[in-house]
């Protein structure tokens, strides 16, 4: 084995371990979820699956903290044995759907047709 091979072994070892590409793989599934119990056309489906991915990556473990909020879990329940990829999932499911209310509330607003 030469050293290209065992840096590109090392590489795609650290990926597979890392935390950001786990969170990303969860939230992945939970845009996955989202897209396939809305029915929505394969376009819109794959932006929801990448959206939870990169929503859930991003947020890393900030997402359990935000869930037990939500959940009206305790502060107890944020470092919770394998919690962060459940987390995760959740922001996958719920976190595109989110930005998308937002930001046709925000469009909304701009024409002046709010709902006020």
């Amino acid at each position: 084995m030469n050293d290209e091979t065992r840096f590109i072994a090392a590489v795609l070892k650290e990926l597979a371990t890392s935390t950001a590409v786990i969170l990303a793989a969860w939230g992945a599934l939970g845009g996955a979820t989202n897209a396939l119990t809305t029915k929505m056309h394969l376009r819109d489906a794959l932006r929801h699956i990448l959206l939870g991915g990169l929503i859930a990556a991003g947020m890393g473990s900030l997402s359990m903290a935000v869930i037990t909020s939500w959940m009206g879990l305790p502060p107890e329940a944020i470092p919770a044995g394998g919690a962060a990829g459940s987390a995760a999932y959740l922001v996958g499911v719920f976190g595109p759907a989110f930005i998308e209310v937002l930001l046709a509330r925000l469009r909304r607003a701009k024409r002046g047709d709010g709902d006020e």
